[in-house]
Formats: structure tokens, C-alpha cells, sequence
């Protein structure tokens, strides 16, 4: 997976899941090639060897399916991954306030808005994460 600032993943995986423009896509080994837009949603990448399952708010991009090679070119990608515990509560924290109405912010910088709000709070139940306080 890229994006314009980093190269998030690069990894063997049993699945990925694509939210695509139209409609999330699955694919397994031996997918035929294919291209897609992607849409604004959860990316999953499931049984990657020697770790953890990965899952990334998508915003926006192209992907690429050829070999059994997916390649993903993001705009925009939000997730857990690499974020010290204080990061990941204050990005959960967030988006449950924008969720509950608490606070939304309209700069051009800061702005997280309430579909982005709502997939982070789902990509946080399905990759098991929770606030430090909710561990407790």
C-alpha cells in the first residue's frame, strides 16, 4: 500500500478487502486482474505471516490486482498501525466525539468528517483496539 507520504504495507496475506467505489471487493489468491477505483472505506488485510491482521480507513485512490499481487495507491490512509498508545486514543477519542456530536472541526487541516468519524470506530472494533481506559 502506498501513499503519497509513506509505503504502509508490503506484506503476503491470505486476503485483502477492498472498499472500492462501488462496493467493498474481496480478493483471495488467484483473482483475476483487475482495476478498481477505491471509495472511502475499511481495507482489510487478513492472515499476513508472522503478524497481526491490518485495517486501514481508505480514502480515495486506485488498485491494482495482477499475479497475485494487489497494489494499492491511496490518497489518503488512516490507521492504528505505527501510533503509541496515546496517538491511537486521541484518534478514537476524536472520532467518537465527531460520532456523538460533540465537536466537529471545518478547517481544511483538521477536518475529520462523520462517515471518516464512524469507519475509524469500526476499523477500531474489528482490530480489537480500545481506549486505555476501556482495557482497564
Amino acid at each position: 500500500m502506498l501513499t503519497p507520504n509513506a509505503s504502509l504495507l508490503d506484506c503476503r496475506a491470505g486476503s485483502v478487502v477492498l472498499p472500492a467505489q462501488d462496493g467493498y471487493l474481496g480478493i483471495l489468491r488467484n483473482h483475476c486482474p483487475l482495476m478498481c477505483m477505491l471509495g472511502q472505506g475499511i481495507m482489510q488485510v487478513r492472515d499476513i505471516a508472522d503478524r497481526p491482521d491490518a485495517f486501514f480507513v481508505v480514502e480515495g485512490g486506485f488498485a491494482q490486482v495482477s499475479e497475485n499481487e494487489v497494489t494499492v495507491l491511496a490518497y489518503e490512509v488512516t490507521t492504528f498501525e505505527g501510533r503509541d498508545e496515546q496517538a491511537i486514543d486521541d484518534l478514537l477519542r476524536h472520532a467518537r466525539s465527531v460520532l456523538a456530536g460533540h465537536e466537529y472541526l471545518r478547517t481544511q487541516q483538521e477536518a475529520i468528517d462523520y462517515s471518516k468519524a464512524q469507519l475509524i470506530v469500526r476499523m477500531a472494533e474489528m482490530a480489537g483496539v480500545k481506549l486505555a481506559v476501556e482495557r482497564e
